[in-house]
């Protein structure tokens, strides 16, 4: 079934039949156009990606949301972007409770299991500030690291105010 026809069953009939036989054809094909025009500009939208991911690889796992991966042939320790997990032992500011250490190992542990187990591991959104000390989001087999973090509760947004110890 053409276009035409398919389009001929949703359009009104008394239109079609006011309108002279030539004056149909050049309709119908400037319908044709036009549906393909769309089709091309949808697929071209797709097309445009323009991914800047950056593949890297494991050299160390530091903790929840550090590792040391190698880019361009340099390890490079880099930070979780967005996310905070809990620290391993206890920091000069702040409250420590040891139920923080355990969520911080299991954070850990689970970051490795991920990051050991990838058949690819990709960077985005690579960012380095002042002290230079890079964060990122890493893709781990197109999974981001800190979401899963994030849904198995090992892990919280940056700003969120930490509860391991309630």
């Amino acid at each position: 079934m053409s276009i035409c026809n398919y389009l001929d069953r949703f359009l009104p009939l008394p239109t079609l039949r006011r309108v002279s036989p030539q004056n149909t054809k050049k309709y119908r094909a400037l319908l044709g156009v036009g549906a393909l025009l769309q089709l091309m500009a949808s697929t071209a939208v797709v097309a445009a990606c323009l991914c800047t991911y950056t593949p890297a690889t494991l050299v160390e796992v530091l903790d929840g949301n550090t590792m040391i991966l190698k880019i361009n042939g340099e390890s490079k320790t880099v930070h979780l972007a967005g996310i905070d997990t809990p620290e391993l032992k206890p920091q000069s500011t702040g409250t420590w409770c040891e139920s923080e250490g355990t969520k911080a190992l299991q954070a850990k542990q689970f970051a490795s299991k991920l990051l050991l187990d990838a058949s690819e591991i990709t960077l985005d959104e690579e960012r380095t500030n002042t002290a230079g000390e890079m964060s990122a989001v890493v893709y781990v087999d197109n999974l981001s690291l800190g979401q899963e973090l994030l849904y198995k509760y090992l892990a919280i947004e940056s700003g969120e105010p930490a509860r391991w110890c309630n």
